[in-house]
């Protein structure tokens, strides 16, 4: 059963974010913890500094609530989601209220509960980069060691129809559990993976016995999964995979952080921000 986690605090982004992990779930079967985050210290607006008011822009959008309300209010959701849902047996919800800031409390509340991946809303390009620098959701992908999902609010789905999932890959290093990650969780929709690798100095340049090696590796061990592997190029790698996202009809993208290849650069806070702020389609971090 794959454990799925979603961060509430009431908003429309978190509330979306609900709705995609929901359709998911509910496909593949598995369990879904809803986690609201309270705090009884000064709310955001009171006697803080600009940078501290920043780092909670995400939470300004609703009331602080107590730990009964917050958790009628999550009964109440999870009602609502299941009235909701097709095939509500092969759906479990559990709900949590925590006490703590959402950056920490989340954390903490992960290497309890040991979820497979993170749902997380985020208002993508309604949002300023002042409010992208703050947002729980990119405190999260950074400090957290399990997958994170950040679903833009505006993204319409269709998860009958998720047909491509670009894949930034480093096929010199074979992101084999990554690849085995993202397989598990969408394996049992009709999709094509397109693991595709950056290649800043152009197609001439690519090693052809990195691209036979991974792609031998791909057919061998996913037999029942769709897949192609390829290079983009361009001098700046987000501009390169949204590019590749809009050619293709891309419906989720997938990326591992490394601390040390090629993708480093790219997966530095700043060039998170950028994906963030870019996205229009969701996007899924892996950490190793």
């Amino acid at each position: 059963m794959i454990r799925f986690l979603i961060p509430v605090n009431f908003a429309p982004y978190t509330l979306k974010a609900i709705e995609y992990c929901t359709a998911i779930a509910e496909h593949v079967g598995g369990e879904i913890t809803l986690l609201y985050c309270y705090t009884n210290f000064l709310s955001e607006s009171d006697g803080e500094s600009d940078s501290e008011t920043d780092s909670g822009n995400e939470k300004s959008e609703t009331t602080i609530l107590s730990h009964q309300d917050a958790y009628t209010e999550l009964e109440k959701l999870k009602a609502h989601v299941l009235s909701n849902t097709r095939r509500s047996n092969n759906l479990q919800i559990k709900l949590r209220v925590l006490d703590g800031y959402p950056e920490v409390a989340i954390q903490l509340f992960c290497k309890e509960y040991y979820p497979d991946l993170i749902v997380m809303g985020t208002k993508s390009k309604g949002e300023t980069i002042k409010e992208l620098l703050g947002s729980v959701t990119l405190d999260i992908i950074k400090g957290v060691s399990f997958p994170v999902m950040a679903v833009p609010i505006n993204y319409s789905f269709n998860l009958d129809k998720i047909n491509n999932i670009l894949f930034v890959t480093d096929f010199a290093k074979c992101e084999y559990t990554s690849l085995h990650k993202l397989v598990r969780l969408v394996g049992t929709f009709k999709t094509k993976i397109h693991n595709v690798q950056y290649c800043p100095a152009g197609k001439e340049k690519v090693d052809a016995e990195q691209l036979k090696e991974y792609s031998e590796y791909c057919k061998s061990t996913y037999r029942n999964q769709s897949m192609i592997c390829d290079y983009i190029c361009g001098h700046d790698m987000v501009a390169a995979s949204m590019e590749y996202i809009e050619n293709n009809n891309i419906d989720l993208m997938a990326i591992t952080r490394k601390k040390r290849n090629f993708i480093a650069k790219m997966m530095h806070p700043s060039q998170t921000r950028k994906i963030l702020f870019s996205a229009e389609i969701p996007t899924l971090f892996f950490h190793k």
